[in-house]
């Protein structure tokens, strides 16, 4: 399955790499090794979260938050891309 979504952050690694101080030409190895890391992390954070869902199969923001719950940053950050959302949808 992992060999499916490879490549899948191939364009905005780089990017997000440079941003946080990498090299301007990332090495492709790295960011083969970076994407691995985050599809496990993106993978093992959806399983907690369908783990705890009420309804199996069907992954919901609330199921994400209990996920999130022991790291307070991120599910702070979560919560803040989730408000900025509606804030454009509101604008918009």
């Amino acid at each position: 399955r992992k060999s499916q979504m490879r490549g899948i952050f191939s364009k905005e690694l780089p990017k997000l790499m440079y941003g946080f101080g990498d090299d301007k030409q990332v090495a492709n190895d790295t960011v083969a090794v970076m994407e691995e890391i985050l599809i496990e992390y993106i993978v093992d954070i959806c399983q907690v979260a369908l783990a705890h869902a009420p309804k199996k199969g069907r992954l919901q923001i609330e199921d994400l938050r209990r996920a999130l719950a022991r790291d307070p940053k991120k599910l702070a950050r979560m919560e803040e891309l989730l408000f900025m959302q509606e804030d454009i949808k509101r604008a918009r």
